[in-house]
């Protein structure tokens, strides 16, 4: 969630549910190449999830999926922290 583009991926697979690099490039606008950075590093951060997953994907169309169990504890240990808790 560490700049704007990320979180609007979140937000657009908040709305969208689950959806291709295609469909989020689409109501995007923004380029491929950026947009595959910014879902590899949200996927590292395991705020996403990827169908089939890294490594077993051979020519398939993958699907983006948001983990929002895994966004809320990060938001909540973000409020912790500004808290000074």
């Amino acid at each position: 969630m560490g700049s704007r583009a990320q979180a609007d991926v979140l937000r657009q697979l908040a709305i969208l549910g689950p959806a291709t690099i295609g469909q989020l490039q689409h109501v995007l606008e923004i380029s491929r190449p950026s947009l595959n950075r910014h879902l590899e590093a949200l996927a590292a951060a395991g705020l996403i999830r990827t169908d089939p997953p890294r490594g077993m994907r051979q020519g398939r169309d993958v699907t983006y999926e948001l983990q929002p169990v895994r966004i809320r504890e990060l938001s909540r240990a973000y409020v912790d922290y500004i808290e000074g808790r």
